[in-house]
Parts: structure tokens; C-alpha cells; sequence
């Protein structure tokens, strides 16, 4: 059946149905028209687009839908291509009528959305072509540029049309080049135009025209547009409507054309009119926007504002500060916030704090961070000077964000001074500051300020914030104790121990928000003193078991649970076998159901926090932990199943703020791109490092375990993402081999020793030159380990033959490369010495790997030797006799094993 315009209207008025039966049969009647009848539909929209007694949302929906329907224009099975020559010049021109003809604003921005998508698409010019027009639509420029100039025509008509211009000059920019004096007229008119919006997208189209054009040379024309176009925007700050100024100052945030582009003009132009923007339009989204602006042009030409413009740094920076100090006057109601929603509700300063860091960092790459510190320091001074408590805050604030590139020990005592007075300052988000500034520096400069020197000074300010009278401060100090205490020496904390258990003990019987504080604070203290801890296990064991119990099948407290989990860990590390053994059972137990909860998520944090308990608790009871290994040892092993995964770009999505990993393997010949989340290679190697210490402390007792944990761990040899995780695998696997042989499985441990040579041998023996080092220096210590650990009667004569002949001809062509490598740089040293070449790094990068490489080959000899030397003596000591004289007779020439 034919499709009418009628029965187009009918279907997208279906798609806004709140029915959904009805609004999901108008979708696939919309889809099966895009299939079979792609013209008619095409019309159908267009027809309603133009029916003005249609209701505004429906003719929006159709623009919508008509700009769906022409995407993917360059595949060859897209709707656009199915439409052909007649029907594109139809779509063309039509959008090009309604764009002038259309009176309600909501459809001609829509419609304009449509034009620009459709341009982009099909407009494809090579960045070294300067054409008048666009072949693929001659109609749409001087359609444009028509519109444009006619002051006839409606303002906004004639500002969507400058936004289509701005929204295809990536795809255009060579257009608007060739015809310069045009394009330059236009621009200048429309920056003086009366409508705000003209002046607004004229202003963007300037910035996304010198952000898309290459050569510094044709971006020159339209430098002296620059004083119109702030002119313009300084104006536009004026206005009651912010919308068109955030979209200027959207389109400032540059690259590092559109920094070059103003750089004669940030100074006398640009700094003034956004630095104001910056610290006093009331629009909040304007104020950001104007700041992002200030910090991206120093991050695209970090050397030229830090060199060449006066007190830029400096303004920016006060900008900076004015965000920082942007504090919600109501302190009780910030009093009582939850602790760990943390300053996400102040946004300004948030952003203020993101924007000194920034500064820091770029002044650090351009070396220049001494000229920001000194602007800092002084900026800090003055706002400590004030004793107003917004000041003070934003000055410790600002001491956070600059911790972390100041390299001069005396500039952090300084500041730690000021911070710790301000420790006991009468307003509590001063102290709250100040504690979160004593953490920051405690991730930045522990050996400074948890020497023995600071440590007596700061530990007992620890004893007196923890009795802070209001918890949100109590709770940071303990927080920040968490990254101080890690650090302090043994005999530093030992005389503050009784002080800081007695408190961190009441806080334990608090709500939840400081029993986490508190379990993780145990922690750090356990951690650090050892067996000094143990007096305090008696009286904290009751505390955190019924804190396990309260906590144990609530989903929402997992992550407390786990920090229990972790304390208990550390506590039994110190107390010892004979101190844990009582609760071990109670403890374990525990945990195995805490593993059973139905429904967990994948990332459930009691699975981390309990691998590296179980690990703990492993080492402390040896064989009594073996009656909980069937429980906890499936759920460490699945963590072996993460591997790297090919990257297809089409299907990723990550979370702001997600790290990744990315590496490029060759397989069959080819290479691919890999992708997987630091996460998962992280659970990956605490699984490994679990299983390890298992196999370890368990030793024979871990043998029931052997099969199951060598069929979990084969996955993990061909892991391409790090070697450590491969090395790891090999270890475990060498533990395994041991386990197995003191328990007597001898024919286990072969069947061990051959599973490993049938994989590692081959990727040997294929290893081409100049190939991966690294992971062949892997594999090669994988195999000494096992044959090390495996113990004697596990090789013939053959496989020890065949192992030597390997070993010795990667020794032979690594010695090669390096003789290669001597010739290399005796020919460089010539050609220098006749000045034919600049003066380089005499040093070959790659000569540590070659020498390491060769050693670990030799270890393979040597592991050979220690459980089979008549085998060794028999197949392989002759050749390896040979290649000692060779190596011998090569010293004079520096060659060196």
C-alpha cells in the first residue's frame, strides 16, 4: 500500500503516544517505511514540517525524524543513496525553503539541525582544496550568505542561518577561505548587527572558523575581527539572556589553533572581558564557561602566557580563588551533610579547586610552575591575612592543589605550619579544610611530614580531632589519619597508640559513617605496629564481630563489611596464630556466607577486601586455613576468567572518569588493538597474588587443590596486557609443581613440567629478532622456576637436549644483536666525531634487556644442572663449554655475557 503524507502524520504522532503498544507499532511502521518506501516518507515528513495547523511538537518530531532518516549518507545501503539524484535535490532544496520560509522558531532550528547534518555528510572537501563552492550543494552557501545579508528578513531566521554556517564550517572552512573578503564582510556585519543572537552566532562562527583552518597564514584575515567579536561579547554579558554568551564562551574553549588565533589580542581583548565575565556575571554557567576559557588557552599555548602576558597567570588564578571561595554561608545545614557526599554541592568551589590544579600542572610541563607558585604564595598570604573563614579556606584549598608539584622541602614545612594552626581554628570548615589539606600532603610528601621530626608535632593534633565537636571534622581527621598513619615509623606511632585506640574505641560504637572510619583507622595502626598491637585485640574483636553480624546480609553496608574483613586480617597479623586461632572459624565463616549473599554485583567489594584477608589470614594459620579453602578458593579463581577483549570503538562505552588499558598484540600475522579496565587487571593480579600465597603457605596440604587451580591459571599464559601478570601466573604454577612433588603426585608433577614447556617452548622457539624482550625474559624465567621447583626425574634425556639447544641459540643470537649494537654506535661515534651527525645518547636502550635475557637463559642451564646433571653432562655441556671459549676469546672487544 502506498504511503501518503496522512498517513505519515499519523505515524509520528503515534511515536509520541504515552501508550506503548500503540507508540512501538507506530515505530515499526515507522522503520518498515524507511525500508520499503523511503521517498514517500521523506515527502510525508516534509509535507508536515510545512502544515502550519499541525501542532508545533509533531512538526518538530517530523524535522527529527527526517534528520534520522538522512544519516549514514556515505553508505551505499543509507536512505539517502536509495532516494536518488531527483529525490536528494528534492531534500536539498526543501530544506533550504523552510530554513527561509518557516516562522515558528522551534521547527526552524530543527530544520536547521537537518541542514547541518546533511551538509556535513555530504560535503567532503581535502584540506589543500580552496573551491568556490561546494559541488555536492551549490545551492547551500549562497543560500546562506543570501539569508544572511538580508536585513529583511527575520533576526531569527538570519541567526540560524549563521548557525549552519558555524555547524558545516568544518566541513566548508575551505570555502569560506577562498572567498576571504566575503566571509570577512559577513562576519563584520554581523558582529554590529542590532539582534543579540546575530552578534552571538556570528561571534561562535569566528572561533569554529579559526579552530578548523590549518594554516596560520589563512587564519590571519580575520585576526582584526577579534576586537569586534569581544566587543560583541562584552556586550552580549550585558544582557538579560545568558544563553547566547554561554554559547560564545563554549565556542572560546579553543584548541591550539583558536589560542594562536587571539594571541595578539589575549591581553588587550580577551582578558579583560572574560576575566570579568569570570568573577561577576551572575549567570553561574557563564562564570564557569568564561574560566574554562582562561585555562584552555593556557593549556594550548602554555609557553606564550607564561612568558609574554603580563599577569595573566595571576588573573586567572584570582578567578580561581573567587570560585574556591563561592562556600554555602549555611554552616549548620553543611554541619549535618552526610560526610561522604563530600563537596559535591558546591560546584563552584569544586571547579575553582579542578581549575588551580590545571593551572599547576601546566605551569609544571611548561616549566614555569616557580612563577604560579610565587603567585600562589601570595595569593594564600593575603587570604590567611583576612581571617574571614571563606578566605582561609580558600587558601588551604588552594595549598592542596599545589601540593603536589612543589619539590622543595622547605615550601612544604611552610605550608604544613599554616596548615596546622589552622587545625584548631574556630570555624569548623576551616578545620574541615585543614584536615583534608593535612591528607593531600600526606599523599604528596609522606617523608616529610611523617618524619620524625613532624610526626611527634602532628600526631597528637590526631588525639584532639577525633574529639571535634562536629562529626563531619572528626570523621575527616580520621580520614586523613588514614593516608598519614601508612607512613609514620613504628616508634613515631607506638607512643600515641593507647591515646589513639581509646578514642578511635568509642568512635567504634558510633553510627555507621564512623564505624567505617573507625575499622579502616584499626587498620592502619595494625598495619604499622605489628605484634605492639596485640594488647588491643581483646577488647576491638567483640566490637568488629558484632558489627559483622549487624551488617552481614545488608547489601548496602557491603562495603563496611569488607573493611571489617580487612581489619580482622591485620589484627590477626599481629596477634599471631595462637592470638587469632579462637575467632579464626567464627571469622572465616563469615566470610564464605558473606560470598553467598544471591544477587551480588560484579564489583562487589567484600570479593576484594576478602582476597587479600584470606591472604593475610593464610599466613598467619598456615595449614589450620585449609578447611576454608574449598570455600574461598572458587571465588578467587573466578577472577582468573578477566582477559583482554579486541576494542571495537563502535560498541565501548565508559564512565567518566573509568581508566582502561590499551595494547596492540599481533596474532596470525596481524596486529589488533586490546582493550581492558584497570579494575579488572587489578582483580586479576590480586587473584593471582591470593592463589599464590596459598600455594605457598599451604605448601604439600595445598595439593588436593593442584588440578583445579592449574586448569584456572592456563587462561593467564597467553594474557598480552602485562607481563607481571603472566610472571605471576608462571610462579604460581612453579608453587603448584612444589606442592605437588612434597606430596609425593610425582607423575602430577610432570604432567605440570610438560604443560608448560608444550606452551612456553613454542613461542620460544618462533621468537623472531628485535621482538619482545620482555615477554620472552618471562617465559624463559617461567621455565627455570618450575624445572627449579619441580625437583629431579621430570625431564629425559631428549627434553633436556631439546631445552639446551633452545636456550643456547636465543644466548647465540641475542650476543649477535649485541655485537650488531657495538658496530652501530662505533659507526655513530665516526660519524659524530666527523660532525656528519648531532651528538646523541651513547647508550642502546635495549642492551639491560639483551644482558638480563641472556643471564635468565643461562638460569635455565643452571636449574637443568641441579636436578638433572647426567642428562646435562650427556646432551648439552659440551655445547655450552664451546660457548664459554667463544665468549672468552670475544672480551677484548667488550662483549659481555
Amino acid at each position: 500500500m502506498s504511503l501518503g503524507a496522512g498517513d505519515v502524520f499519523n505515524i509520528v504522532r503515534e511515536t509520541l503516544s504515552p501508550d506503548n503498544p500503540l507508540r512501538n507499532a507506530a515505530e515499526r511502521n515507522y522503520e518498515e517505511a524507511k525500508r520499503a518506501q523511503p521517498a514517500a516518507l521523506v515527502a510525508g515528513l516534509f509535507a508536515a514540517i510545512q502544515e502550519t495547523q499541525v501542532e508545533v511538537p509533531i512538526r518538530e518530531q517530523c524535522a527529527i525524524l527526517l534528520r534520522k532518516c538522512l544519516e549514514s549518507a556515505d553508505l551505499s545501503d543509507s536512505l539517502w543513496v536509495r532516494l536518488g539524484e531527483a529525490g536528494q535535490a528534492d531534500v536539498r532544496r526543501c530544506l533550504l525553503q523552510i530554513l527561509e520560509g518557516e516562522p515558528q522558531p522551534q521547527v526552524r532550528r530543527k530544520v536547521a539541525d537537518c541542514t547541518q547534518s546533511l551538509g556535513n555528510q555530504i560535503i567532503c572537501l581535502l584540506s589543500d582544496q580552496r573551491p568556490a563552492n561546494a559541488d555536492s550543494w551549490p545551492e547551500l552557501m549562497p543560500t546562506l550568505m543570501r539569508l544572511v545579508c538580508d536585513g529583511s528578513k527575520d533576526a531569527g531566521v538570519r541567526a540560524d542561518c549563521v548557525w549552519v554556517m558555524k555547524e558545516v564550517a568544518c566541513s566548508v572552512w575551505q570555502i569560506l577561505v577562498a572567498n576571504g573578503d566575503q566571509t570577512l564582510q559577513v562576519l563584520r556585519a554581523c558582529l554590529a548587527d542590532a539582534s543579540q543572537s546575530i552578534r552571538a552566532e556570528a561571534a561562535c562562527l569566528l572561533c569554529t572558523l579559526a579552530d578548523n583552518i590549518e594554516a596560520r597564514a589563512e587564519r590571519k584575515p580575520f585576526a582584526p575581527l577579534i576586537p569586534e567579536a569581544m566587543s560583541a561579547i562584552a556586550a552580549l554579558a550585558q544582557q538579560p539572556d545568558s544563553k547566547p554568551l554561554k554559547s560564545v564562551l563554549e565556542s572560546m574553549q579553543c584548541s591550539t589553533e583558536t589560542a594562536d588565533f587571539f594571541k595578539d589580542h589575549i591581553a588587550s581583548h580577551v582578558l579583560p572581558v572574560v576575566t570579568q565575565i569570570g568573577k561577576a556575571h551572575p549567570d553561574d554557567d557563564c562564570k564557569k564557561a568564561a574560566l574554562e576559557v582562561l585555562i584552555t588557552y593556557m593549556e594550548s599555548k602554555p609557553k606564550m602566557v607564561f612568558s609574554k602576558i603580563p599577569n595573566y597567570v595571576e588573573q586567572v588564578l584570582e578567578v580561581c580563588m573567587l570560585f574556591v571561595m563561592s562556600l554555602d554561608e549555611d554552616v549548620e545545614a553543611w554541619s549535618q551533610n552526610d560526610e561522604e557526599e563530600g563537596d559535591q554541592e558546591e560546584d563552584f568551589y569544586m571547579f575553582g579547586k579542578e581549575g588551580i590544579d590545571r593551572i599547576c600542572r601546566c605551569a609544571t610541563a611548561a616549566e614555569s610552575f616557580p612563577r604560579v607558585c610565587e603567585a600562589l604564595k601570595a595569593a594564600i598570604a593575603t587570604l590567611f591575612q583576612s581571617g574571614a573563614w571563606q578566605q582561609v579556606v580558600a587558601g588551604i584549598s588552594a595549598m592542596c592543589m599545589m601540593a603536589e608539584y612543589i619539590d622543595d622541602e622547605a615550601t612544604v614545612e611552610q605550608m604544613v605550619v599554616g596548615i596546622r594552626a589552622q587545625l584548631a581554628a574556630s570555624h569548623v570548615r576551616v578545620r574541615y579544610a585543614a584536615w583534608g589539606a593535612i591528607a593531600q600532603f600526606s599523599e604528596d610528601h609522606a617523608d616529610i611530614i611523617t618524619s620524625d621530626t613532624w610526626a611527634p608535632q602532628l600526631l597528637p593534633e590526631f588525639v584532639k580531632g577525633m574529639d571535634d565537636s562536629c562529626p563531619r571534622v572528626a570523621l575527616r581527621c580520621m580520614e586523613a589519619f588514614q593516608h598519614y598513619g601508612e607512613s609514620v615509623e613504628r616508634d613515631d606511632l607506638e607512643p600515641f597508640l593507647q591515646p589513639l585506640m581509646e578514642k578511635c574505641g568509642v568512635k567504634l560504637q558510633a553510627g555507621p559513617a564512623f564505624q567505617k572510619k573507625s575499622i579502616t583507622f584499626v587498620a592502619v595502626i595494625a598495619g604499622q605496629v605489628g605484634d605492639a598491637f596485640a594488647p588491643y585485640y581483646g577488647p576491638l574483636m567483640p566490637h568488629l564481630k558484632t558489627v559483622i553480624h549487624s551488617v552481614l546480609h545488608k547489601v548496602e553496608e557491603r562495603t563496611l563489611l569488607g573493611k571489617c574483613f580487612e581489619c580482622i586480617s591485620l589484627l590477626a597479623k599481629a596477634v599471631g596464630r595462637q592470638g587469632f586461632l579462637a575467632d579464626a572459624k567464627i571469622i572465616m565463616e563469615a566470610m564464605i556466607q558473606a560470598t553467598q549473599v544471591p544477587n551480588l554485583p560484579s564489583n562487589d567489594p567484600v570479593k576484594e577486601y576478602m582476597m587479600a584477608a584470606s591472604e593475610r589470614i593464610c599466613g598467619v594459620l598456615k595449614e589450620d586455613f585449609l578447611p576454608f579453602v574449598p570455600h574461598i578458593l572458587p571465588g578467587v579463581l573466578e577472577k582468573l576468567t578477566f582477559q583482554p577483549r579486541e576494542l571495537d570503538t563502535s560498541k565501548e562505552s565508559w564512565n567518566e572518569g573509568e581508566e582502561v588499558n590499551l595494547a596492540i598484540v599481533t596474532e596470525n600475522g596481524q596486529d589488533k588493538v586490546v582493550i581492558m579496565h584497570s579494575s579488572e587487571m587489578q582483580d586479576l593480579q590480586g587473584a593471582l597474588e591470593c592463589v599464590l600465597s596459598f600455594v605457598h603457605e599451604l605448601g604439600r596440604a595445598y595439593a588436593p587443590f593442584v588440578a583445579q587451580t592449574a586448569t584456572a591459571l592456563l587462561p593467564i599464559f597467553e594474557f598480552s596486557m602485562g607481563e607481571e601478570i603472566r610472571d605471576l601466573a608462571y610462579e604460581t604454577w612453579a608453587e603448584l609443581c612444589k606442592s605437588a612433588r612434597e606430596d609425593g603426585q610425582t607423575q602430577v608433577v610432570g604432567q605440570l613440567i610438560m604443560e608448560f614447556l608444550n606452551r612456553a617452548l613454542p613461542k620460544m622457539e618462533a621468537q623472531e629478532a628485535k621482538a619482545d624482550l620482555f615477554a620472552l625474559k618471562t617465559r624463559v624465567d617461567g621455565i627455570t622456576t618450575c624445572l627449579k621447583k619441580g625437583g629431579p626425574g621430570v625431564l629425559s634425556t631428549e627434553q633436556v637436549q631439546h631445552l639446551c639447544q633452545v636456550s643456547l641459540r636465543l644466548v647465540s643470537e641475542s650476543l649477535q644483536r649485541r655485537a650488531e649494537g657495538v658496530q652501530e654506535r662505533a659507526a655513530k661515534a665516526a660519524a659524530r666525531k666527523a660532525g656528519t651527525v648531532p651528538d646523541e645518547d651513547d647508550e642502546d636502550e635495549e642492551d639491560g634487556e639483551e644482558q638480563s635475557l641472556r643471564v635468565a637463559l643461562c638460569e635455565v642451564a643452571g636449574a637443568i644442572m641441579q636436578h638433572h646433571p647426567d642428562h646435562f653432562v650427556a646432551q648439552a655441556l659440551g655445547n655450552f663449554v664451546q660457548l664459554i671459549q667463544t665468549l672468552v676469546q670475544a672480551l677484548p672487544c667488550d662483549l659481555e655475557v
